[in-house]
Parts: C-alpha cells; sequence; structure tokens
C-alpha cells in the first residue's frame, strides 16, 4: 500500500513547484538554499514532483537542475483561470 503523503510533504512540494514555476530553472542547491528546507527534504519533494509529472531533472555533468514542466505550467494557469472565474460569479 502506497504512504500517504502528509500536509508537510505537500507544503514542500507546493513551495518548491511555485518557485520553479517563478524563477525557473534552477540547481537543487539553489533550490535547498531558497527554500531553507534541508537537502534530503528538497530532493523527496523533487521526486515526488517528478513522479507527478510537474517537474523535470536536466543533468549538466554532476549538477543536476530542475524545471516545472509545461503540465505544471497549464495546470497552474487552469487553477488562476478557474479561481478568477469563480470570484467574478461571486459578485
Amino acid at each position: 500500500m502506497p504512504r500517504r503523503q502528509t500536509n508537510k510533504i505537500l507544503e514542500r512540494k507546493k513551495m518548491i513547484l511555485e518557485l520553479l514555476l517563478r524563477e525557473g530553472e534552477l540547481p537543487t542547491n539553489e533550490i535547498v538554499r531558497k527554500t531553507n528546507l534541508s537537502h534530503s527534504q528538497v530532493f523527496y519533494a523533487l521526486k515526488l514532483l517528478q513522479k507527478d509529472g510537474l517537474v523535470r531533472e536536466i543533468k549538466r555533468g554532476k549538477v543536476a537542475y530542475w524545471r516545472a514542466s509545461e503540465t505544471a505550467k497549464t495546470s497552474v494557469e487552469e487553477s488562476l483561470s478557474n479561481e478568477v472565474e469563480s470570484d467574478l460569479d461571486i459578485e
């Protein structure tokens, strides 16, 4: 049976995905620095995001860079669009 993701893990995934959407491609160590999470916390969240198809890993020599996938960008755009539409419906 797969383990259920805790709220902390979900928050970390969200924080990292938002960072990558905002800043573009970043190496793992830069994500660690900007999020104030440990390397293992960042790497675990990145691997979960990769499994979900939301980030891509790009290897350059020994350095791993990460970027949000087109799927993630589209999902965020659709989500924002839905929020705006629901806000307009309320008014």
